[in-house]
């Protein structure tokens, strides 16, 4: 069968399964079959798969039609311009972690701080913190995640985007002062799990195919974020920066834990959709 007989057949089985923007994801797995653009695999419509193109892409397809993950078929997803690896053991990175990362280059650039240095609770992938290394090239960063696997991963993700040299990776929940990082960070940064218990069950199933451990917030979400941001002082210099990714809902409530925890210039800021994404929080100079 050519391209187009595939794609069809592909579009008809998600359908079936009830998987949303069939037509989308079919294109996008043909796409990587054919190692080309999502937007130019229509344009092959009259080209032959081969047997073992035909074998992947089938093989995908019935992967997405049991609601997968494009990211984790593909064992790919991009954020900001970097092919960023993924696997099931991390969270798949999402375009508004693409803001928070913009916001956080934006808060180290205005410390005017020749080599700036960045802690990261949580790093998953890595995304976040390979990112800033991008963006910052005189940047140090140090991050942790509480997975080995997930470590392992964004270990890998560093040294593919060749700035493994520049951050430091290691097994932690949050950080302690063994580290030798007290008064150390120009700014802490995390997206760490923020969605309420209650609310897991109603989530998509692609979603639910993501680690728990990356979603689940605790009783009100909040858990990790309490946690961090009693943390925080601990770990920021004075005039350091506090940056969060948070729960559509809970801005007022993280604005609420910065400032009792002391820190000012609080500021709830909206994503590229409107809906409150992001707590940030000064450590006051002394």
């Amino acid at each position: 069968m050519n391209s187009a007989a595939w794609l069809a057949k592909a579009e008809s089985l998600l359908q079936e399964r009830g998987v949303p923007e069939a037509k989308v994801s079919a294109e996008f797995l043909l796409a990587e079959v054919l190692g080309v653009g999502r937007g130019e695999a229509v344009l092959h419509a009259t080209r032959e798969l081969t047997e073992k193109q035909a074998y992947h892409f089938w093989d995908w397809a019935k992967e997405r039609s049991r609601r997968v993950p494009l990211a984790y078929i593909v064992g790919h997803q991009p954020f900001l311009g970097l092919k960023i690896s993924v696997t099931r053991d991390s969270l798949i990175p999402r375009p508004e972690t693409e803001e928070l990362v913009l916001e956080c280059e934006r808060l180290t650039k205005s410390l005017d701080e020749l080599a700036p240095k960045i802690l990261e609770i949580g790093t998953g992938t890595g995304c976040i913190a390979i990112a800033l290394a991008q963006l910052l090239p005189q940047a140090t960063v140090f991050a942790t995640d509480v997975s080995d696997k997930a470590l392992r991963l964004a270990e890998n993700n560093a040294v593919t985007h060749h700035v493994h040299n520049r951050i430091r990776f290691v097994r932690e929940d949050l950080f302690s002062d063994k580290q030798g990082l007290r008064g150390w960070a120009d700014l802490l940064v995390s997206n760490p799990p923020y969605i309420p218990t209650a609310d897991l069950g109603k989530l998509e199933p692609e979603v639910l195919c993501e680690p728990a451990l990356a979603l689940d917030g605790g009783r009100d979400g909040l858990d990790a974020i309490r946690a961090i941001v009693a943390a925080a002082p601990k770990m920021l210099r004075p005039g350091g920066f506090l940056a969060l990714e948070i729960e559509t809902r809970q801005g007022g409530a993280v604005a609420k834990l910065l400032r009792d925890a002391g820190f000012s210039g609080v500021l709830v800021k909206k994503d590229a959709s409107g809906h409150d994404r992001f707590a940030l929080g000064r450590k006051m100079v002394d």
